[in-house]
Order: structure tokens, then sequence, then C-alpha cells
């Protein structure tokens, strides 16, 4: 091999910012096109599937030293500023004095251009995307002894859905103790092929958790229950299901006529995270 100088080398990566940048810029005048294609259109801009299938992609075909976590965080800017090309929207973060790290999730998945404001409380960032103030929640994932669950705020018609996990592919820097995060929107999900769904359910009385997930199983819903409480003389369910139910599937119906569940909604879905991107131990919750 031919040895190059320092300055050739340097003059050659000069070029090759020249060629991203040039490509950058293409894509942002396809991208005002694909707006113009959807001025009729007022939903939400972000398509998390569409994501999902972009950084996948990319994963199957990197290799080299440039760390994929790194290569994520530069799509997720540019995604998130093309999609503001195509319409603005508001993002609500929960961040409290020991959940900095929903906040820095939030900005690495929706990019630092993206309007966000955070607050210190669950409820808060519920009740901004329920009023429409702000079109994202970031939240923490379901929990089993949260004091005031927010996930019970989904299961009524109208109502915000589960739509993304962070991280997908890897994080960066984080201040304060790792975490996951999930986003609710108004949105209605779409499959990827390798997904994870939620169902709320409720039934009259308290039924034992190794039953109710053999109910889910025996309805072609395999997957775990993350919590159980007693509200308003009932006790509702959440569980986490292994692949894509849509909002209307047969299972759920199958699953409500087989008992013990009186009634059953389906809460969102979100593209499971590329391997290595969560900590282990995390998103895998078990009996």
């Amino acid at each position: 091999m031919t040895n190059r100088s320092l300055e050739d080398l340097r003059r050659e990566i000069d070029e090759i910012d020249d060629a991203i940048h040039d490509l950058i810029m293409k894509r942002a005048d396809v991208v005002k096109h694909v707006s113009a294609a959807k001025k009729s259109q007022t939903a939400l801009p972000i398509r998390p599937s569409r994501e999902a299938f972009m950084l996948r992609r990319l994963n199957d075909r990197h290799s080299g030293p440039f760390q994929l976590s790194a290569l994520a965080r530069m799509w997720h800017e540019m995604i998130a500023a093309f999609t503001m090309i195509q319409a603005s929207y508001k993002i609500a973060v929960f961040s409290d004095a020991t959940h900095h790290t929903l906040w820095d999730l939030a900005r690495d998945q929706f990019g630092s251009q993206v309007p966000m404001n955070a607050y210190v409380t669950r409820r808060e960032v519920l009740q901004q995307v329920l009023n429409g103030q702000a079109d994202v929640g970031v939240l923490p994932p379901p929990e089993e002894d949260e004091e005031h669950p927010w996930w019970t705020q989904l299961a009524v018609p109208g109502a915000p859905v589960i739509v993304q996990r962070m991280p997908f592919a890897g994080v960066g820097n984080v201040r304060g103790v790792p975490a996951e995060a999930v986003a609710i929107a108004r949105l209605d999900p779409e499959p990827t092929g390798d997904d994870v769904s939620f169902v709320v359910f409720s039934t009259v009385d308290p039924v034992s958790r190794s039953t109710l997930v053999s109910k889910l199983k025996d309805a072609d819903l395999p997957g775990v229950l993350l919590a159980s409480l007693e509200q308003n003389g009932e006790w509702i369910h959440l569980a986490q299901v292994e692949g894509f139910v849509a909002a209307e599937d047969e299972r759920v119906t199958k699953f409500v006529k087989a008992g013990p569940a009186v009634s059953a909604r389906v809460i969102g879905a979100y593209a499971t995270p590329i391997a290595g991107a969560m900590r282990p131990g995390l998103g895998d919750s078990g009996e």
C-alpha cells in the first residue's frame, strides 16, 4: 500500500465531509417534498416503526471501529431535524431530582432541536399529553409498586398509547443512574417484526399472577404480568405481551371471553431495542 501523507489524508477527510454534507442537504430537499405531499395530514410526524427499521438496517450492515451507539445518536439527531421540517411538535419529559437520565434519553432520541420541557411528576407529563399541550410524553417504564401508576390512564378511548422504548441502539453519557424510558403519544403503533405490546385488563376479584399469565398464553398472548392494583372496586392488571398486538386484535377478545378478565384494552407497543441497547435485567420482566 502506498504511504499517504498526513496532508493527503486530511484532504480526503474534507472530501468525505463535503460528500456527507451534500447528501444531508439532498435529503432535506426530499423531505420538503414529503412534507408537501403530507400537507393535508395533521398527524404527529414521528414514525417510531420507521426509525426502528432504519436503525436495525444500519446495525446489520455496520462494521469497523466506529461505535454503533454513536452512529445511532447521529441518526436520531438527523431524523429529528428532518422531521421538524415536516411539522413541529413538543416533548414533555419526567425529570425530577433522581431521574435526570430520562431527559438525556429523550434528548438523544428526539434530538437537541425539538422543544422539550421537564416535569417533576409523572402525572404532569401525562396531563400535558392528554391536554394536547405536548405531543409526546417520556416516562419511566411501568413499575409494580408505583404510588400513582400512570399507565391506568391510557386504558380509555382517545388516550395516548406507548409507542417507543429508549434507548433503542445504545446510550451515551447520562446523568444519574442509567435507566430506560418509554414514550407515549396519540399514534397508532405499527408492527416491525420484533415488538413488545401492552394490554390492560380488569377482573372483578383478585386472581393469582400464574392464572392470569396462563390465561394470556391460552389466548396466544404469551407474556408477563407487570403490575396489578385495586381501583374503584375492581382489579386492574398490566400485561407485557410478546409480539405485536393491534388495538382490535381478536386474541384480546378471545382472552376476555375466556375469563376471568371482564374487559381489556391494548395500550400500545414498541419495537424491541437492538440487543445490548438496554442494561441486562431491565425490560426482561418475569415471575
